[in-house]
């Protein structure tokens, strides 16, 4: 049941978020709102973390499965075939690189407040 209560939250800022972004008319994508107006909440405690940590967990740990049809859809697209020029192939490797250490330097500063904090 509280998994429920965990996803429910979350889907009412991602709800919340589209709404606004589709009334507004804003240029930018309804989750991304959802996910700004919920951290927002967050930091001024009307939401604790506690409140949907898990169902966050769980969310993060299977995202790469959604990834999974269009990545395969995509280089199975006869269309890829003519971009993949070295100039292209380097582009991507270089961003994938660069995502990749953003990852690791954040998650690496974020463990080091979360154990000073302890």
């Amino acid at each position: 049941m509280r998994k429920f209560f965990q996803l429910f939250i979350i889907s009412g800022f991602l709800l919340l978020g589209n709404g606004i972004v589709s009334i507004l008319h804003l240029p930018f994508p309804g989750s991304v709102a959802g996910m700004i107006m919920l951290l927002a909440a967050m930091l001024t405690g009307l939401i604790q973390l506690e409140w949907i940590e898990n169902m966050a967990t769980f969310q993060i740990k299977h995202l790469t499965l959604l990834f999974l049809p269009l990545v395969i859809g995509v280089f199975l697209s006869p269309n890829l075939i003519p971009l993949l020029s070295w100039h292209f192939i380097i582009a991507i490797l270089f961003s994938s690189f660069i995502c990749l250490l953003g990852t690791a330097f954040f998650v690496e500063w974020f463990e080091k407040i979360k154990r000073r904090s302890q």
